[in-house]
């Protein structure tokens, strides 16, 4: 008994540096998740909508796995999908850190933790994949099954006042920064580049 529970645990500690679970997680603050992905080779053939992902008033994101056979089957629209919903997460969580990240240089006296932004960005990013809805799907001759997901910028950065009355004294910096209109409107611009 005593030899099984040594074996488990020198397993666990030898293994557990050979694979990481950060790389599946879309908030995972590893070196890993933030390096930039090179981009994939768009076939010729593929839609505008592959080689141009930007869309005015929404943030999207294309993302693609391989399928075996030429026939998609429910479970590889789903795994795309999840793909995708990580992909598009990772994205929003990233901006609304650098936002407020930069919001803080305008301030004095921040008064707030790193950890307390990243949760935010976190329920952020998360109700934003929630509200998503793909655009479009395309399977190309090379067995790549092609999704387009998007989410509304202006519900994102409604999320993103909402949240900033929690954790930010209201004030005139707070209001000309984050809560106007216009800041609404350079925040939709911030979002979707």
């Amino acid at each position: 008994m005593l030899k099984n529970l040594l074996l488990i645990f020198l397993l666990t500690f030898v293994f557990s540096g050979c694979f990481s679970f950060s790389s599946l997680n879309p908030f995972s603050d590893e070196e890993e998740t933030k390096k930039v992905v090179k981009p994939t080779k768009i076939p010729d053939d593929a839609p505008k909508w592959v080689k141009e992902v930007k869309e005015e008033n929404s943030i999207s994101i294309v993302a693609y796995s391989y399928i075996k056979n030429a026939e998609v089957k429910e479970f590889d629209k789903k795994r795309t999908l999840l793909i995708a919903s990580n992909k598009l997460s990772k994205k929003i969580y990233i901006k609304t850190i650098e936002f407020y990240k930069e919001y803080e240089q305008k301030l004095d006296n921040p008064m707030t933790f790193d950890q307390d932004l990243k949760t935010i960005a976190e329920q952020i990013s998360l109700k934003a994949v929630s509200k998503s809805i793909i655009k479009n799907s395309w399977l190309s001759k090379d067995n790549r099954l092609f999704v387009k997901l998007s989410v509304d910028s202006d519900f994102v950065a409604t999320q993103i006042q909402n949240e900033s009355k929690n954790i930010y004294k209201v004030n005139k910096t707070l209001y000309k920064n984050v809560l106007s209109n216009r800041a609404k409107a350079l925040l939709i611009k911030y979002l979707e580049k």
